[in-house]
C-alpha cells in the first residue's frame, strides 16, 4: 500500500510539473498574441473579472477540502457504501452552489460602474463580456465534484492529464481564432466550452475509475456523519470567505482606485508569477494526500519530522523563486513585451513580498487542512480580509498599486501566518510554535542576504539583450542553491533529504541496469 502511494505521489508530481510547464509556454503565446491583437485595457478587463469571480466562489463553502478530507478514511478502508453516500451529498451541493454563483453574479451588473473607475475603449459590451465570465465559472460546479475522489485518492495525475490536454486545445483554439478574427467574444465562448467538456470528461473518468458510483442508490449519510461534515462546511465558509476576500480584491481595488489599465499592466506579472508557482506548487502539492494519510495514521514525531522537512523544502524554493523574481521580472517583461508594460522597483517589491509571504505559508495551511482543523482557525482569514479591505484603500490611496499589495502581506502576516502555526503545532505535535517563527524570520533573513549579494554578482555581468540575461539566470540559479547547500549541508532536514534522494535515485539506476 504504501509503495502504490508512493507511486502515486511520484506521478502526480510528474504529471503536474510536465503539464504546467506545456501550460506556460502557451499562455505566454496566448499572451504575447493577445496584447498583439487587443491590447492592454481587455488585459484589464480580463483580470477584473478574473478577481469578481473569484470572490463570487466563497459560495463554495470550502466543500472542496471537507470532500477531501472525508474522503481520506473511507478510501483508505475501501468503503465504497461510504464513498456513494458522500458523493450524492457533495453533488447536491455543488449544482446548489453553480446556480447561486450564477444569480449572485448576476445582481453584481448594476454595480459595474463603481467597480470600473474609467470605462474602456472598447467595442464589445462590458456586461456581455462579464456574463461569459459568469458562465463559465458556474457552469464548473455542475461536474467538478467527482475530481475530489480522484484526487483524494492520490491519483491526481488523472485529472491533469484531461485538464492539460483540453487547455492545450482551448489555448490553441483561442490563439487561432483571435489571430483570425480579432474577437474577445469568440476568445471568452471557446474556454467556456472547454471547462465544461473538460469537466464532462473528467467525471466520466471518475465513473470508469469507481464503477460502484454508478452501482445502486446511494444511501443517505447517517445524522452525526451530516452533522460533522456541515460543521467543518460552516467553519470552512468562513476561512474561504476571507481567503477569496484577501487574495481577491487586489484587481478590484486597483480598478476602483487606479483604473482597468493598470489591471491590465498588473496581469502579466500574474501570469508570470502564477507560472512560477503552478511548477513549483506542483512539487509541493504532491505532498498534501500523503500528509492527510500520515496526520490520520502517524505518530507526533512522523508527523513533526514531515513536516519540518516540507517546510524547509519550501521556504528554499520559494526564497529562490522570490529572490529571481525582484532581480528579473522586469528585464523579463521588456524582453517580453516592452518597457511601456512595467511597475516600478518599489511594485515589484510588493509584488514579490505577497508572493513570497503567500507560498512560504504553504506547509502550515497543508497541515492545518489534512489535520482537520477547520472550526479552529475559521477566524483569522476573515480578520484577515477586514485588515486587507481596510489597508488596501488607505494605502493605494497614498502610495498606489504598492499599497495595495502590502496590504495584502501584512494582513496575511498578522492573521493566517499566525495562526495556522500555532494550530498545527499544538493539536498535531503537543508543542509551541515558536521554532516554527524563528525559523521563518530567518530563512526571510537569509533570503535578503542573499538578494542583495546576487544582485552585486549580476552587476560584473555587462552583456545585454536576451543572452544576457540567460547568463544572469544561470549563475544566480547556481550560485543561489549552490550556498543554500553549503549552508545547510549538515542540517538535519536537508541530511534526510538527500538520503531520500540517494535512495530513490539508486533503485532507478538498479533498475535500469536489469532492464
Amino acid at each position: 500500500m504504501q509503495n502504490s502511494r508512493t507511486a502515486n505521489t511520484a506521478k502526480n508530481a510528474s504529471f503536474g510539473l510536465v503539464s504546467q510547464i506545456v501550460n506556460i509556454i502557451l499562455s505566454f503565446i496566448s499572451r504575447t498574441v493577445f496584447i498583439y491583437v487587443l491590447g492592454v485595457e481587455y488585459l484589464g478587463i480580463n483580470g477584473l473579472f478574473t478577481n469578481i469571480l473569484m470572490l463570487l466562489s466563497f459560495a463554495e463553502l470550502g466543500i472542496g477540502n471537507a470532500i477531501i478530507y472525508g474522503m481520506y478514511k473511507p478510501l483508505a478502508m475501501d468503503d465504497k457504501e461510504k464513498i456513494k453516500s458522500l458523493m450524492a451529498l457533495y453533488e447536491k451541493a455543488y449544482k446548489a452552489i453553480g446556480l447561486f454563483v450564477f444569480i449572485t453574479g448576476l445582481i453584481v451588473i448594476p454595480f459595474m460602474d463603481f467597480i470600473i473607475k474609467d470605462a474602456p475603449n472598447i467595442s464589445e459590451s462590458i456586461t456581455l463580456i462579464y456574463v461569459l465570465f459568469l458562465l463559465n465559472t458556474s457552469l464548473s460546479y455542475f461536474f467538478v465534484y467527482k475530481k475530489s475522489i480522484i484526487t483524494a485518492d492520490q491519483k491526481n495525475y488523472v485529472v491533469l492529464f484531461y485538464q492539460q490536454l483540453f487547455k492545450i486545445g482551448q489555448t490553441l483554439a483561442q490563439i487561432l481564432f483571435l489571430w483570425i478574427t480579432g474577437q474577445y467574444l469568440i476568445f471568452l465562448v471557446i474556454q467556456i466550452i472547454t471547462t465544461l467538456l473538460n469537466n464532462i470528461y473528467v467525471s466520466r473518468k471518475a465513473d470508469k475509475m469507481y464503477p460502484f458510483l454508478k452501482e445502486g442508490k446511494a444511501k443517505n449519510l447517517e445524522k452525526e456523519e451530516q452533522s460533522s461534515i456541515f460543521a467543518n462546511v460552516k467553519a470552512l465558509f468562513l476561512y474561504k470567505f476571507g481567503s477569496v476576500v484577501l487574495n481577491g480584491t487586489d484587481n478590484i481595488i486597483i480598478s476602483a482606485i487606479i483604473g482597468i489599465t493598470a489591471v491590465g499592466l498588473n496581469s502579466n506579472y500574474v501570469l508570470i508569477i502564477s507560472a512560477l508557482t503552478a511548477i513549483v506548487g506542483q512539487i509541493m502539492n504532491g505532498f498534501t494526500a500523503s500528509v492527510g494519510n500520515l496526520n490520520a495514521v502517524g505518530t507526533k514525531e512522523t508527523k513533526e519530522r514531515a513536516f519540518n522537512k516540507i517546510f524547509f523544502v519550501s521556504a528554499w524554493m520559494y526564497g529562490f523563486c522570490a529572490v529571481g523574481l525582484y532581480l528579473f521580472l522586469n528585464k523579463l517583461i521588456i524582453l517580453w513585451i516592452g518597457e511601456a508594460f512595467v511597475f516600478s522597483d518599489l511594485v515589484v517589491f510588493a509584488i514579490v513580498l505577497h508572493f513570497y509571504v503567500n507560498s512560504v505559508h504553504f506547509t502550515a495551511y497543508t497541515y492545518r487542512v489534512t489535520m482537520g482543523l477547520f472550526v479552529q482557525g475559521r477566524w483569522a482569514p476573515l480578520a484577515a480580509a477586514i485588515i486587507n479591505i481596510i489597508l488596501s484603500f488607505w494605502l493605494g490611496s497614498t502610495i498606489g498599486i504598492a499599497g495595495i499589495f502590502f496590504a495584502t502581506s501584512i494582513a496575511r502576516l498578522l492573521t493566517t501566518g499566525i495562526v495556522d502555526p500555532i494550530l498545527v503545532y499544538r493539536n498535531g505535535f503537543d508543542k509551541s510554535p515558536l521554532r516554527y517563527y524563528f525559523r521563518y524570520f530567518f530563512f526571510a533573513g537569509l533570503f535578503i542576504a542573499l538578494y542583495f549579494l546576487m544582485k552585486l554578482v549580476v552587476s560584473f555581468i555587462s552583456i545585454s539583450g536576451l543572452g544576457g540575461f540567460i547568463i544572469e539566470v544561470v549563475v544566480v540559479s547556481l550560485l543561489f542553491n549552490i550556498i543554500m547547500a553549503a549552508i545547510f549541508w549538515k542540517y538535519q532536514d536537508f541530511v534526510e533529504i538527500r538520503k531520500a534522494i540517494t535512495t530513490i535515485v539508486q533503485s532507478k539506476t538498479k533498475k535500469s541496469s536489469n532492464l
